[in-house]
C-alpha cells in the first residue's frame, strides 16, 4: 500500500509541474533521500544524461539527467542501485517491430509515460513504467516485445499510473522494445517505447 501511495503522490507531482518542452531537451529529475520524485527542472550545462548523482540534502537529495519534453518522463523512483539509467519515451502507436525501429518522439508524436532501464543485478534490468494520461481505471499489459509479457499496471481515475518489472538480460537482443496495450477487451491506446540497447 506503501508503494501504492509513493507512486500515486509521484503521479500527481508529475502531471502538475516541471518545464514544458516542445523538443526533447536536458532535464534533471530532482529525488528526495528516500529516492521519491519530488520535482524537475532544465538540466544545468554539461549535465551527463543517464547519470544518477547524489547532489545535496531534502528534496535535492539526489538527481537523473535525462532527455525529455517534460517532468511526466521523469521516474517516481530513482533506481539508486545503480549510477546510470536510460529513460525512453511511450510514443501512441498501434504497432512497431520487436526493436521499435520506426518508433520515433518528434515534435508531433503523442507521449504519454515513458520507460527507465537500470541494472538490477549482473543477471537482470528493472524497467521502471511510467504511464500518464491514458484511459482511467484500465488495466494495461506490460510486454518486452517479442519475448513476453512481464505483468500489468493499471492506471487510476485520471490515467496514471507507475510500476517496474524484472527481466533477465539474456532474454533480450541487442536492440528491444516495450509495448504498454489495453488488456483483453479494454479500451485504450497501445503505446510503444522507443528502440533501447542491450
Amino acid at each position: 500500500m506503501k508503494t501504492i501511495l509513493k507512486i500515486l503522490t509521484g503521479v500527481a507531482l508529475l502531471t502538475a509541474g516541471g518545464p514544458a518542452l516542445a523538443e526533447n531537451q536536458p532535464l534533471t529529475c530532482w529525488y528526495d533521500d528516500h529516492a521519491d520524485f519530488t520535482s524537475a527542472d532544465s538540466a544545468a550545462a554539461g549535465a551527463t544524461v543517464g547519470a544518477v548523482t547524489k547532489y545535496g540534502s531534502g528534496d535535492k537529495t539526489y538527481n537523473y539527467t535525462i532527455l525529455a519534453r517534460d517532468s511526466t518522463a521523469c521516474p517516481v523512483q530513482l533506481p539508486l542501485s545503480s549510477l546510470t539509467a536510460v529513460t525512453v519515451a511511450l510514443v501512441r502507436q498501434d504497432e512497431g517491430s520487436c526493436g521499435n525501429e520506426n518508433v520515433v518522439d518528434s515534435g508531433s508524436a503523442v507521449v504519454a509515460g515513458s520507460v527507465t532501464i537500470a541494472r538490477a543485478t549482473e543477471e537482470s534490468s528493472t524497467a521502471g513504467i511510467r504511464l500518464v494520461g491514458l484511459t482511467p481505471n484500465t488495466s494495461y499489459r506490460i510486454l518486452l516485445k517479442c519475448v513476453r509479457q512481464l505483468g500489468t499496471v493499471r492506471t487510476d481515475a485520471n490515467g496514471n499510473a507507475g510500476r517496474t518489472v524484472d527481466f533477465p538480460k539474456s532474454a533480450v537482443k541487442d536492440v528491444y522494445a516495450f509495448e504498454i496495450s489495453p488488456e483483453g477487451d479494454q479500451p485504450g491506446p497501445k503505446l510503444q517505447s522507443l528502440s533501447l540497447k542491450k
